[in-house]
Protein backbone atom coordinates (compact mmCIF):
# COMPACT_ATOMS: atom_id res chain seq x y z
CA UNK A 1 0.00 0.00 0.00
CA UNK A 2 1.41 3.34 -1.02
CA UNK A 3 1.94 6.23 1.39
CA UNK A 4 -0.84 8.18 -0.34
CA UNK A 5 -3.30 5.34 0.18
CA UNK A 6 -2.30 5.10 3.84
CA UNK A 7 -2.81 8.83 4.27
CA UNK A 8 -6.25 8.71 2.64
CA UNK A 9 -7.25 5.80 4.83
CA UNK A 10 -6.20 7.67 7.98
CA UNK A 11 -8.05 10.80 6.89
CA UNK A 12 -11.17 8.77 6.13
CA UNK A 13 -10.98 7.04 9.53
CA UNK A 14 -10.51 10.37 11.26
CA UNK A 15 -13.52 11.84 9.47
CA UNK A 16 -15.64 8.82 10.49
CA UNK A 17 -14.54 9.19 14.09
CA UNK A 18 -15.33 12.94 14.10
CA UNK A 19 -18.76 12.36 12.53
CA UNK A 20 -19.50 9.56 15.03
CA UNK A 21 -18.49 11.71 18.01
CA UNK A 22 -20.56 14.61 16.71
CA UNK A 23 -23.59 12.35 16.29
CA UNK A 24 -23.17 10.90 19.81
CA UNK A 25 -22.82 14.41 21.25
CA UNK A 26 -25.98 15.55 19.45
CA UNK A 27 -27.92 12.53 20.71
CA UNK A 28 -26.72 13.16 24.30
CA UNK A 29 -27.70 16.84 24.18
CA UNK A 30 -31.14 16.03 22.78
CA UNK A 31 -31.76 13.37 25.42
CA UNK A 32 -30.68 15.74 28.19
CA UNK A 33 -32.99 18.50 26.93
CA UNK A 34 -35.90 16.07 26.66
CA UNK A 35 -35.35 14.89 30.23
CA UNK A 36 -35.25 18.47 31.48
CA UNK A 37 -38.43 19.30 29.55
CA UNK A 38 -40.17 16.21 30.93
CA UNK A 39 -39.07 17.11 34.47
CA UNK A 40 -40.31 20.67 34.07
CA UNK A 41 -43.61 19.44 32.63
CA UNK A 42 -44.06 16.98 35.49
CA UNK A 43 -43.46 19.75 38.01
CA UNK A 44 -45.97 21.97 36.24
CA UNK A 45 -48.47 19.13 36.10
CA UNK A 46 -48.02 18.39 39.79
CA UNK A 47 -48.41 22.07 40.62
CA UNK A 48 -51.49 22.32 38.43
CA UNK A 49 -53.08 19.32 40.08
CA UNK A 50 -52.99 21.00 43.49
CA UNK A 51 -56.20 22.77 44.42
CA UNK A 52 -55.62 26.26 45.87
CA UNK A 53 -56.14 26.11 49.60
CA UNK A 54 -59.31 27.88 50.76
CA UNK A 55 -58.79 30.51 53.43
CA UNK A 56 -60.73 30.21 56.67
CA UNK A 57 -62.73 33.41 57.08
CA UNK A 58 -64.71 32.55 60.20
CA UNK A 59 -64.37 30.34 63.25
CA UNK A 60 -67.41 29.58 65.41
CA UNK A 61 -66.61 28.34 68.90
CA UNK A 62 -68.69 26.76 71.65
CA UNK A 63 -66.78 25.16 74.50
CA UNK A 64 -64.45 22.56 73.04
CA UNK A 65 -66.25 22.58 69.69
CA UNK A 66 -64.96 24.65 66.82
CA UNK A 67 -66.23 25.02 63.25
CA UNK A 68 -64.21 26.76 60.55
CA UNK A 69 -65.80 28.28 57.48
CA UNK A 70 -64.35 29.41 54.17
CA UNK A 71 -66.30 31.87 52.04
CA UNK A 72 -67.43 29.01 49.83
CA UNK A 73 -68.72 27.11 52.87
CA UNK A 74 -70.50 30.18 54.21
CA UNK A 75 -72.29 30.53 50.90
CA UNK A 76 -73.58 26.95 51.17
CA UNK A 77 -75.45 27.89 54.35
CA UNK A 78 -78.95 29.32 54.13
CA UNK A 79 -78.59 32.94 53.08
CA UNK A 80 -80.65 35.89 54.20
CA UNK A 81 -81.06 39.32 52.61
CA UNK A 82 -82.37 42.46 54.28
CA UNK A 83 -82.02 46.23 54.40
CA UNK A 84 -80.03 47.82 57.20
CA UNK A 85 -78.93 51.29 58.21
CA UNK A 86 -76.67 52.43 61.01
CA UNK A 87 -76.33 55.62 62.99
CA UNK A 88 -73.24 56.97 64.72
CA UNK A 89 -73.47 59.00 67.91
CA UNK A 90 -77.17 58.28 68.25
CA UNK A 91 -78.92 60.67 70.61
CA UNK A 92 -76.75 63.64 69.64
CA UNK A 93 -78.83 65.58 67.07
CA UNK A 94 -75.98 67.97 66.26
CA UNK A 95 -73.60 65.15 65.37
CA UNK A 96 -75.60 62.43 63.66
CA UNK A 97 -74.09 60.37 60.84
CA UNK A 98 -75.85 57.62 58.90
CA UNK A 99 -74.67 54.75 56.69
CA UNK A 100 -77.23 53.28 54.36
CA UNK A 101 -79.78 52.07 53.91
CA UNK A 102 -78.02 49.21 52.15
CA UNK A 103 -79.13 45.80 51.01
CA UNK A 104 -77.05 43.14 52.81
CA UNK A 105 -76.74 39.40 52.23
CA UNK A 106 -75.23 36.91 54.61
CA UNK A 107 -76.01 34.23 57.17
CA UNK A 108 -78.30 34.77 60.15
CA UNK A 109 -76.50 34.37 63.46
CA UNK A 110 -79.22 31.93 64.47
CA UNK A 111 -78.10 29.65 61.62
CA UNK A 112 -74.64 29.34 63.18
CA UNK A 113 -76.16 28.72 66.60
CA UNK A 114 -78.31 25.91 65.19
CA UNK A 115 -75.15 23.97 64.36
CA UNK A 116 -74.81 23.11 68.07
CA UNK A 117 -77.24 20.69 69.74
CA UNK A 118 -76.46 21.46 73.37
CA UNK A 119 -76.77 25.23 73.65
CA UNK A 120 -77.61 26.49 77.15
CA UNK A 121 -80.82 28.40 77.86
CA UNK A 122 -78.89 31.63 78.28
CA UNK A 123 -75.68 32.67 76.56
CA UNK A 124 -73.76 35.63 75.20
CA UNK A 125 -72.05 35.94 71.85
CA UNK A 126 -68.49 37.26 71.70
CA UNK A 127 -67.72 38.66 68.24
CA UNK A 128 -64.01 39.00 67.58
CA UNK A 129 -62.84 41.49 64.96
CA UNK A 130 -59.25 42.19 63.98
CA UNK A 131 -59.11 45.13 66.41
CA UNK A 132 -61.74 44.54 69.10
CA UNK A 133 -64.25 42.21 70.73
CA UNK A 134 -67.95 43.05 70.87
CA UNK A 135 -70.21 41.27 73.36
CA UNK A 136 -73.88 40.63 72.65
CA UNK A 137 -76.27 39.33 75.30
CA UNK A 138 -79.07 36.88 74.62
CA UNK A 139 -81.75 39.52 73.95
CA UNK A 140 -79.48 41.45 71.56
CA UNK A 141 -78.77 38.25 69.63
CA UNK A 142 -82.54 37.94 69.15
CA UNK A 143 -82.62 41.46 67.66
CA UNK A 144 -83.94 43.21 70.75
CA UNK A 145 -81.96 46.46 70.37
CA UNK A 146 -82.86 50.15 70.11
CA UNK A 147 -84.24 51.47 66.84
CA UNK A 148 -83.54 55.12 65.98
CA UNK A 149 -85.25 57.76 63.85
CA UNK A 150 -83.65 60.22 61.43
CA UNK A 151 -83.03 62.75 64.20
CA UNK A 152 -80.93 60.30 66.20
CA UNK A 153 -83.56 59.52 68.84
CA UNK A 154 -84.44 55.96 69.93
CA UNK A 155 -88.08 55.36 69.09
CA UNK A 156 -88.66 51.64 69.67
CA UNK A 157 -86.92 48.37 70.45
CA UNK A 158 -86.51 45.10 68.56
CA UNK A 159 -87.80 43.79 65.28
CA UNK A 160 -84.44 43.34 63.53
CA UNK A 161 -82.38 40.30 62.52
CA UNK A 162 -78.73 39.81 63.51
CA UNK A 163 -76.82 38.89 60.37
CA UNK A 164 -73.24 38.06 59.47
CA UNK A 165 -72.99 39.76 56.10
CA UNK A 166 -70.57 39.01 53.29
CA UNK A 167 -72.28 41.06 50.55
CA UNK A 168 -73.61 44.60 50.27
CA UNK A 169 -75.73 45.67 47.33
CA UNK A 170 -74.96 42.33 45.69
CA UNK A 171 -71.17 42.75 45.87
CA UNK A 172 -68.73 41.19 48.32
CA UNK A 173 -67.74 43.50 51.15
CA UNK A 174 -64.65 45.58 50.41
CA UNK A 175 -61.55 46.49 52.41
CA UNK A 176 -63.41 49.19 54.36
CA UNK A 177 -65.56 46.58 56.11
CA UNK A 178 -63.54 43.39 55.82
CA UNK A 179 -64.81 40.12 54.41
CA UNK A 180 -67.45 39.71 57.15
CA UNK A 181 -69.47 42.18 59.20
CA UNK A 182 -72.19 41.80 61.82
CA UNK A 183 -75.21 43.95 61.04
CA UNK A 184 -78.87 44.25 61.95
CA UNK A 185 -81.38 44.28 59.10
CA UNK A 186 -85.06 44.28 58.18
CA UNK A 187 -87.02 47.08 56.52
CA UNK A 188 -84.14 49.53 56.77
CA UNK A 189 -84.55 50.13 60.49
CA UNK A 190 -81.79 52.30 61.93
CA UNK A 191 -79.57 50.78 64.60
CA UNK A 192 -76.51 51.99 66.48
CA UNK A 193 -73.08 51.50 64.86
CA UNK A 194 -71.88 49.90 68.09
CA UNK A 195 -73.73 46.75 67.00
CA UNK A 196 -72.03 46.62 63.58
CA UNK A 197 -68.46 45.32 64.15
CA UNK A 198 -66.34 45.08 60.99
CA UNK A 199 -63.61 42.61 59.99
CA UNK A 200 -65.18 39.75 61.94
CA UNK A 201 -62.99 36.65 62.32
CA UNK A 202 -64.74 34.56 65.01
CA UNK A 203 -67.94 34.04 66.95
CA UNK A 204 -67.81 32.47 70.41
CA UNK A 205 -70.88 31.29 72.29
CA UNK A 206 -70.40 31.80 76.02
CA UNK A 207 -72.70 30.18 78.57
CA UNK A 208 -74.20 32.51 81.15
CA UNK A 209 -74.64 30.96 84.59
Amino acid sequence: MSNEEKTNKIITLAVVIVITLAALTLIYVNLTEEKEEDKTQDQQDESGDEEPEETTLLTVIFGDEQINYTLEELETLESYTGIGQLIRDGGLPDNVFFEGPFNYTGVRISTFLDQFDDLPENYNLSVESIDRITEFDFSEIQGDIDIYNQTGKPIEKGGVTMLLAYKKEGEYLDETEGSLRVIFVDDGKITLSLYWPKFVISLEIIKVE
